[in-house]
C-alpha cells in the first residue's frame, strides 16, 4: 500500500520538476513500504539517507529553476525547504541514536509535507511560469 498515490493533481506542466516530484514520491513509498513490512533495522537508514539525498538535489534544481524564471518569492520558498531538510535530517539523528519509532512519524511529516508544498506551494512558482510560457 503507498503512502501517497500519484496523480495528476500533482503535476505543475513542468516536466523536469513534475518527473523530480514524481520520483520523490517514489523512494517515500518505498520508505514507507519497509516501515510497514517492519524490515527496519535493515533498509530504514539507507532509504532515509535516500530521501535526504534526493530532497537536497530536487530543492538545488527547483531553487536554481525558480532564480532562472526570476520568481519573486524564491527567498520564502527557499526557508520552506530549509524547514523540511532539517526535519528530515533531525529524524535520520533520531534514527541513529535508536530511537526508530520516529519513522512512521517522518513518514506522515512527509507525506503531508509533500501533498502540501506541490499542490499549494509549488502550484504558485509554475502558475507564475506557464503564464511566461503562453
Amino acid at each position: 500500500m503507498s503512502l501517497i498515490t500519484w496523480n495528476s493533481d500533482y503535476e505543475l506542466g513542468i516536466p523536469g520538476i513534475d518527473a523530480q516530484h514524481k520520483k520523490f514520491v517514489e523512494i517515500l513509498n518505498t520508505f514507507y513500504d519497509q516501515l510497514a513490512a517492519s524490515d527496519i533495522e535493515s533498509k530504514t537508514k539507507t532509504l532515509l539517507d535516500e530521501v535526504l539525498d534526493y530532497t537536497l538535489y530536487h530543492f538545488i534544481e527547483e531553487e536554481r529553476f525558480m532564480t532562472k524564471m526570476g520568481y519573486e518569492k524564491l527567498e520564502e520558498h527557499k526557508r520552506l525547504h530549509e524547514e523540511i531538510r532539517g526535519k528530515i535530517q533531525a529524524f535520520r539523528t533520531s534514527m541513529d541514536e535508536g530511537k526508530l519509532v520516529m519513522s512512521m512519524k517522518i513518514t506522515s511529516e512527509l507525506k503531508d509535507w509533500i501533498k502540501n508544498h506541490i499542490l499549494i506551494e509549488d502550484k504558485k512558482y509554475a502558475e507564475k511560469y506557464l503564464q511566461t510560457q503562453q
